[in-house]
C-alpha cells in the first residue's frame, strides 16, 4: 500500500446536499467516461456541452502523467468538446506543485518518467535531473512507456541512496490494443519490491488531485464522475465531494454491490446523457425543470422496498424495475446496509449495466 499525500478523513458528504447548494463544478476522469481511445463515448459531447452551456465548470482529472495539460487539451477538443489546458489536471502538475511547495523552487528533482512530468517539474521552478551527481533531493516517478533496463537500475540506485520517493500515480494496469498492459503502479510495486522503500502517491485514488481541480475553480458542491471505483470513486469520497459511477468503462453494478464503503458512489449513472438530469435535480432554484425520470442520490433504505427484495442473500428487482436507475440504486443501498451488518449479499437478478 503506498501512501497519499495529505490524506485526510473525508468530510460530510451530506452537508452539501442539505445546504441547498446545487452541483457547480464537475471533475471528469477521461478514458471510460469521456473517450475511448481516440473515440468520444456516446452522449459525451453533448452532456459536457450542455454544461459548457450552463456556465457549469468542468476539470478533466486524469492519473496519466506522460502527457502535458495542453496535449489532453488538444485530444479531447478534436472530440468536439471545446477544452483548454486550465481545465485538464493532471497527476503531474499536482506532484509539482507538491514538491515545489515542500522543497522549493530551484531544488533538484531526480526524475524517472517523460516529457509529461518533465514539463509539470519545471513548470513549477524545479531543476530536474537523471544523475544523483547532482544531488537531487527529491525522486518525482511517472510513467515511463519507454523505460530501459538501466532507468531501472539507476531508479533503484536513487530510491537506495535514501532521498524520498515521490510517484504520479498507482494505476497497476492499462488498457491496451490486444491485453491489459503495465501501468505506473507495476513499475512502483518493481521498484518497492527491489528497494523496500515506498514511494508517496499523489494521484488518485490521494484526495490532493480532486482538492487541487476543484479549488482553482472555487467550486462550493463539485461532483466527480468517473468508471472505476477504486481510484476515481474512492478519490471523490476520500475528498468528501459526492461521486457518480458512470457504467461506459471499467467496472459496472455489481462490482458497486461489493465495493467497501469507501469506494461507495452517491449516484449511478447508466451514461453522460443522465448527467444533465442529476445537474438540474441539484438545484432546488430549478426544481420546475427536473423530468420524473431524474437521478437521485442513493437513498438510506434498509432492508426490502417495493421494488427490491433480499431473498436468501440475493438481490431480488421487479422485472419491471431492473432497467430503472432509481431501483438499482435501491437495491445497491440495501445491500450496502446488509453488507455493513455482516451478511453475504450476492446479485441475484441485478442488471450488471442499464442504459438511458
Amino acid at each position: 500500500m503506498t501512501p497519499a499525500a495529505n490524506a485526510a478523513s473525508p468530510v460530510d458528504r451530506c452537508a452539501s446536499e442539505e445546504s441547498g447548494a446545487p452541483i457547480d463544478c464537475v471533475l471528469f476522469d477521461l478514458d471510460g467516461v469521456v473517450y475511448h481511445g481516440p473515440d468520444p463515448i456516446t452522449g459525451a459531447v453533448e452532456a459536457i456541452s450542455w454544461l459548457h452551456e450552463q456556465s457549469i465548470p468542468v476539470s478533466y482529472v486524469t492519473n496519466n502523467a506522460t502527457r502535458t495539460a495542453e496535449v489532453v487539451a488538444d485530444h479531447i477538443s478534436t472530440l468536439g468538446i471545446r477544452t483548454s489546458p486550465a481545465e485538464v489536471t493532471t497527476s503531474a502538475q499536482v506532484l509539482a506543485g507538491q514538491l515545489a511547495a515542500k522543497f522549493g523552487t530551484g531544488a533538484s528533482v531526480y526524475l524517472v518518467g517523460t516529457t509529461g512530468l518533465a514539463t509539470a517539474l519545471e513548470a513549477e521552478g524545479l531543476r530536474v535531473t537523471r544523475t544523483l551527481d547532482d544531488d537531487p533531493v527529491v525522486i518525482a516517478q511517472g510513467l515511463d512507456p519507454d523505460i530501459t533496463y538501466q532507468t531501472i537500475v539507476r531508479a533503484c540506485e536513487a530510491i537506495t541512496s535514501g532521498i524520498e520517493w515521490w510517484a504520479t500515480n498507482p494505476d497497476y494496469s492499462m488498457v491496451g490494443p490486444r491485453s491489459r498492459v503495465p501501468g505506473n503502479g507495476a513499475f512502483i510495486d518493481m521498484l518497492s519490491r527491489l528497494t523496500g522503500a515506498q514511494p508517496t502517491v499523489v494521484g488518485k485514488p490521494s484526495p490532493h488531485m480532486m482538492e487541487f481541480a476543484a479549488h482553482r475553480i472555487g467550486a462550493e458542491r463539485p461532483l466527480m464522475v468517473g468508471d472505476r471505483l477504486d481510484t476515481d470513486i474512492e478519490g471523490g469520497n476520500s475528498a468528501g465531494f459526492e461521486t457518480a459511477l458512470v457504467l461506459t468503462g471499467v467496472h459496472d453494478i455489481h462490482d458497486a454491490l461489493r465495493a467497501g464503503p469507501g469506494r461507495r458512489p452517491t449516484y449511478i449513472l447508466p451514461s453522460l446523457r443522465s448527467l444533465g438530469t442529476l445537474i438540474v435535480g441539484s438545484d432546488p432554484a430549478r426544481a420546475e425543470e427536473r423530468p420524473e425520470s431524474s437521478e437521485t442520490p442513493l437513498p438510506s433504505a434498509d432492508g426490502d422496498s417495493a421494488e427490491c427484495r433480499i431473498v436468501d442473500g440475493q438481490l431480488r428487482l421487479d422485472e419491471s424495475s431492473r432497467a430503472e436507475v432509481s431501483a438499482v440504486q435501491n437495491a445497491l443501498r440495501s445491500a450496502w446496509a446488509a453488507t455493513d451488518r455482516g451478511e453475504d449479499i450476492r446479485p441475484g437478478n441485478l442488471p450488471r449495466r442499464i442504459h438511458d
